[in-house]
Parts: structure tokens; sequence; C-alpha cells
């Protein structure tokens, strides 16, 4: 059975990265994701064979690179576990989740421990995929922009006609696009992201302000990508706080710009690393719900800190979506206990 797996796990792996190589390939140039093989000795002194060295790079720099160990199984630890498994201690590549990889043997006496155990070949998928998810934004360019609008041109050619270019040009629209994906809103339904643009430039000809409208008109899109289960679970923001981060925004002649105090900053941030350990426990996607007004500008600060967190506005989360608040961001440094709140109606 080991020399099997040895067999099928590679072969698999082997196949996965060929296709998501080739998917990278078409999309664009100077994107590639390779790997090694090396020897390693496990915690038992034996030896094992491990893909060392899994690299992603996008446009030739290194975005992520992982190891994998073929003969064995990725157990997640969790918050309190009942025991201890023996194990080589690691890192989940993906979301960065403390771990141990162990021999087959152990696989049942960990899931009793309370270890969430994956396979190798699903701990490839699941870091490649989020690899790709995150870097997007990276790998939409001018001519992708173009092959997407014409490909819209067979089902909604009015629309494409009045949108482009006498309203949007191809420069603009990929410019919302790549803020879409780079904030993990998918840009599948375009036919809304180009009537949303139209209506707003109508209004304005702040993109940033064009792009929150788009997101507004993409809330079933946005509520299905971070909703599981029907629920919703966020840090939000104390009402003073709001009323300071609006305080700190300001314009010059490029548009509107938050401009934080560092006391604020620095205590924002804090508060919300602690709640950060709560959405790792519990597995969920980090995610701060604020207004519609801070939103953006939250995020880009919030980015420079934790890239892997979301900020969604009330605005972009559908009515039938139960939110659950983690914990609440104040002026006090002290994190305030977690509430749930009902359905919005």
């Amino acid at each position: 059975m080991k020399t099997k797996r040895r067999l099928i796990f590679p072969t698999l792996m082997v196949l996965l990265l060929a296709a998501i190589a080739a998917c990278m390939m078409v999309i664009g140039r100077g994107h590639t994701v390779y790997l090694d093989n090396k020897t390693l000795e496990d915690y038992n002194g034996q030896t094992c064979k491990a893909f060392d060295r899994v690299v992603v790079t996008v446009k030739g720099e290194e975005v992520a690179r992982g190891e994998i160990l073929v003969d064995y199984y990725l157990a997640l630890e969790p918050s309190n576990p009942t025991g201890e498994i023996d194990g080589i201690e690691t890192v989940e590549p993906a979301y960065g989740i403390p771990s141990r990889w162990i021999l087959p043997e152990n696989k049942e006496m960990a899931e009793i421990y309370g270890y969430t155990v994956i396979d190798p070949l699903s701990v490839m998928q699941t870091h490649l995929s989020e690899v790709v998810r995150r870097h997007a934004y990276e790998l939409l360019g001018r001519a992708e922009v173009m092959q997407l609008v014409e490909n819209l041109k067979n089902s909604a050619p009015e629309l494409v006609e009045e949108a482009i270019p006498n309203v949007l040009s191809y420069a603009n629209l990929e410019r919302i696009l790549r803020n879409l994906l780079k904030e993990g809103v998918p840009i599948r339904d375009l036919g809304t992201i180009l009537e949303t643009a139209i209506d707003s430039m109508s209004n304005t000809k702040d993109l940033d302000m064009v792009c929150e409208n788009i997101r507004v008109a993409l809330s079933r899109t946005i509520t299905r990508r971070f909703c599981e289960h029907g629920q919703l679970r966020v840090v939000t923001l104390d009402a003073e706080v709001e009323k300071r981060v609006i305080g700190s925004l300001s314009k010059n002649e490029q548009g509107i710009y938050l401009a934080m105090g560092p006391d604020l900053m620095q205590g924002i941030v804090n508060q919300l690393a602690e709640y950060l350990k709560k959405f790792n426990d519990l597995s969920q996607t980090p995610i701060v719900l604020t207004s519609q007004v801070i939103r953006v500008y939250l995020s880009r600060m919030l980015s420079q800190f934790y890239p892997g967190v979301y900020v969604l506005s009330f605005n972009e989360i559908t009515n039938d979506v139960q939110i659950q608040s983690l914990g609440n961001i104040t002026l006090d440094t002290t994190p305030a206990r977690p509430e749930r709140r009902a359905a919005r109606v």
C-alpha cells in the first residue's frame, strides 16, 4: 500500500501542477510553477521523499513556495487538542496554520485528538489554488480585458457599444477589474459591472467610487463568496472609531486618501491582530465589516499589515444572511466580547 501511495501521489501532483502551470501560461507570460525532489529525515530518524521548493512565480518573481511529504498526512493543529500526536512540525502553506506531517497509521488518532487531517494532494491543490486566487489581479492584463469584452459582445453587444470606449476606456476597465480581483471579488458578471460603471460614471469620474457602486451591485456574488452556511463571521468597528476614520479622510488633486494618525492606526491594527486568532481557530476567512464610506480606504490601510483580511461594507451583504460579530474594534485597547447579531430584515 505504501509503495502504491508513493506512485499515485507524485503522479497526481505532477498532473495538478502541469494543469495549473498550463493555465498560468495561457493567462500570461512569466507565470510558472515548478518543484524539486529532496530527501528529508522524519521524526523517527527515517528518510522520506518530499517535493521540496514547490515554487510559484508571477511575472518572474517568486510569490509562494511550499513543501509536501508524499508518504504523510498533514494534521492541522486545533486551538485545544485533547492529545498530542507525533509528527514533523511545519506550517500549512496556504493559510499559515501550525501543523504536523504525520504517518498514515496515526491519522485516526489525530482526528480523535481534534486535528484536521488532509492528504498531501489536497494540501498542494489548496495551496496553489489560494496562490492563484490571491494573485489573480496580477495575471489580468490589457489583452485579457479586451478578450473578456469580446466575449461579452456575443450576449450583450449593445451594452459593450454603449460602454466602450464612449464611457469607459479599456485602461479604466482594467483598473476596475484588477481592483475587484485584488479584494477577492469574482468578475464573471461582466455585464453587471459594465452597466453599473456606466450609471456611476455619469455622476463621478472617481474610479474608487465607481468600484464601490459595482461592489454593491455584486452583493449576491460577494455574499456567496464570503458567507458559509448562511452565516458571516466578522469583526466590526465601534461607531466612535468609524467617526475618527471618517475624520481622517483628506482630499487632494489625485482624489480622497486616508491620513490616519499613528495612535488610531496602531490601536486598530493591534486589536485586529487579537481577533485574527479567533478567525484562525474557526478556520474562517478574516472579515472586517464597516460602512461603505470608509471601506476602500480602510481596506488599503489594513492590507499593508494583514494581506489576508477582507473589508466588506454592510451594503454588500444580502439581507438573508446572519451576521455574527466575533468582536468590536474600539478606541479602548481592550478587545470587546463577541456578540451575535440577528439577520437584517
